[in-house]
C-alpha cells in the first residue's frame, strides 16, 4: 500500500472497530442483530468504495447510475458500467454480510453466554479477531476488489475483435501455475473468465490488450497465442468468475459463505436492506 492508501485503510478499520465494540456491548440483548447489521453495512460501503474506484467512478456517481439504471437516455458505456456496478455490489453485499457473520460466530465461540469484561484478556482476544477480519483479511480483499474493477474498466474498452494477452509480473513472487499461463492470448469473447485477473488472492497478473489492426503481428511473437490452456488444478475456485464479464469477484466456494441454517433468515434480511440501499433490490 502507498502511505495514502494505508491511511485510508486505517481510518476505515477504526470505524469498523467502533461498530464492532457496539456489537460486543449488544451481544446479549435485543440490539444484537441491528449492531451486526451496522457492521455489515459499513463493510459493504468500504468494499463498494473500492470497486467504484477500480472502475474509475466516484461513489456518489456510481450510486446515481444504479439509481437511474432504467433511464432510457443512458449511453452504452453507462449501461456497461451499470452492469459491472450491479454485479459488483450484489456480490459484495453477500460477501460483506457473510464476512462479518464469520467474525460474529468466532466472537460467540469465545464469549459463549458470559458477559464480556472489557478490561480482560478476553476482550483483547476479541479485538484481535476483529483485526484479523477487518484489517488483515480486508486489506487483501479490498485490493482484490479494486483490481477487479480496474481490469473490468479495461475490459469495457475492448472491442469484440481485440485480443487479451495474459502476463505475470515475471518475478520470484509469481505462483508457478500463474507463470504457466503467461502469454496466453484470445479474442475478447473467447478469453476464459477464470484467467482474467485477479485469478487468486493478491494476484498481480495483468492483461495486455491488442487492438485488431496490430494483433496479428504481435501474436506471432507470443508463445501461448494458439494454445488451449487447461485450468490449473491449483487455482483457487473462489476466483473462477470475473467482474469484467459481469461475474462475481468472490465465488460461492469462499469459506465466508458457509452459514448456519438457523441464521440464514437474519442474514437475508441484512442482504435485502443493503440491496435496497444500493438500488439493486429487484436485480437478484
Amino acid at each position: 500500500m502507498t502511505e495514502e492508501q494505508q491511511t485510508e485503510h486505517d481510518s476505515d478499520y477504526q470505524s469498523l472497530v467502533a461498530l464492532f465494540i457496539q456489537l460486543l456491548k449488544s451481544l446479549h440483548n435485543d440490539d444484537k442483530d441491528e449492531a451486526l447489521y451496522a457492521l455489515s453495512e459499513l463493510r459493504t460501503d468500504i468494499a463498494f468504495k473500492h470497486v467504484a474506484k477500480g472502475l474509475g467512478i466516484e461513489v456518489d456517481n456510481a450510486l446515481q447510475l444504479l439509481k437511474n439504471s432504467e433511464d432510457e437516455n443512458l449511453t452504452q458505456y453507462e449501461k456497461d458500467l451499470i452492469d459491472r456496478l450491479t454485479a459488483g455490489i450484489l456480490n459484495l453485499i453477500d460477501f460483506s454480510v457473510c464476512e462479518e457473520y464469520q467474525l460474529y460466530e468466532e466472537v460467540l465461540d469465545v464469549v459463549g453466554d458470559t458477559e464480556i469484561d472489557f478490561n480482560s484478556d478476553d476482550y483483547d482476544d476479541l479485538l484481535a479477531l476483529c483485526k484479523k477480519y477487518n484489517d488483515q483479511y480486508s486489506a487483501i480483499e479490498n485490493s482484490d476488489i479494486e483490481y477487479a474493477g480496474v481490469v473490468a474498466a479495461l475490459w469495457m474498452k475492448m472491442s469484440a475483435t481485440d485480443y487479451a494477452v495474459y502476463w505475470t509480473q515475471n518475478d520470484a513472487k509469481v505462483r508457478p501455475w500463474h507463470m504457466a499461463l503467461q502469454g496466453y492470448a484470445a479474442p475478447r469473447d473467447e478469453f476464459p473468465s477464470w484467467m482474467i485477473p485477479p485469478i487468486e488472492y493478491n494476484c498481480r497478473c495483468f492483461l495486455e490488450i491488442l487492438e485488431a489492426p496490430r494483433a496479428d503481428a504481435k501474436l506471432s511473437q507470443i508463445k501461448g497465442a494458439a494454445k488451449d490452456y487447461v485450468k490449473p488444478k491449483q487455482l483457487n475456485s473462489v476466483y473462477s468468475e470475473s467482474l469484467a464479464k459481469c461475474g462475481r469477484i468472490f465465488g460461492p466456494t469462499h469459506s465466508y459463505f458457509s452459514i448456519k441454517d438457523t441464521d440464514k433468515d437474519m442474514l437475508m434480511g441484512f442482504v435485502s436492506r443493503l440491496r435496497e440501499k444500493y438500488y439493486v433490490s429487484a436485480k437478484v
